[in-house]
């Protein structure tokens, strides 16, 4: 039997269970698009038991291995993934960015809030701001985008309207009072 070399990469792997641990490397090296998949809908069929190892993952320095593993919290669209995701849209890679507003459009108006709640704790983040709107954009009713114009506008731009961001999503988040929920507790790397 063949040994597989992973000292690619660089979180400790001891961890994980075994199907992690001899599929997710591989996967995040194969360029064949059936394969990869057909080992992608075998770990979503797994399910959210397995975010807590994806998560670490996410801490590699192999892009392709994050880009991987959030591929696959994005299939897996639990909603226990929003602070993931939100963190994500500050990823080195933007490939893994795009995964992450795009996971968070498919989790839904869940998202919102949370989502919400970053801008106006990180409101000057480039990044952060242009995956929210991005989010916004998909999730927002047409009247929402009507009435947050003046957000997706602060989201946007890189001019003095940007400084804007954070009180025009909290302008947004009063509007949104309705649903219960808390602030979430997020970890953003800058």
């Amino acid at each position: 039997m063949e040994t597989k070399n992973y000292s690619k990469i660089d979180v400790n792997l001891d961890e994980f269970t075994g199907n992690i641990v001899t599929i997710l490397p591989d996967l995040a090296e194969m360029n064949n698009y059936q394969t990869k998949s057909a080992v992608r809908r075998y770990l979503v069929d797994m399910g959210k038991t397995i975010l807590p190892q994806l998560n670490k993952l996410l801490q590699s320095k192999n892009p392709r291995l994050r880009k991987e593993a959030s591929k696959i919290i994005d299939l897996i669209g639990n909603k226990e993934s929003i602070p993931t995701f939100i963190s994500l849209l500050n990823d080195d890679e933007s490939s893994v960015r795009w995964i992450a507003a795009e996971g968070l459009s498919h989790i839904g108006r869940d998202s919102i809030v949370p989502l919400l709640y970053a801008v106006i704790e990180h409101g000057n983040d480039h990044y952060l701001k242009l995956g929210a709107r991005h989010v916004f954009l998909n999730l927002f009713s047409d009247e929402e985008k009507e009435e947050f114009r003046s957000l997706l506008i602060s989201l946007k731009s890189n001019s003095y309207l940007s400084i804007t961001a954070p009180f025009e999503a909290f302008r947004a988040l009063i509007s949104f009072k309705h649903l219960s929920f808390e602030a979430p507790k997020l970890v953003i790397a800058v």
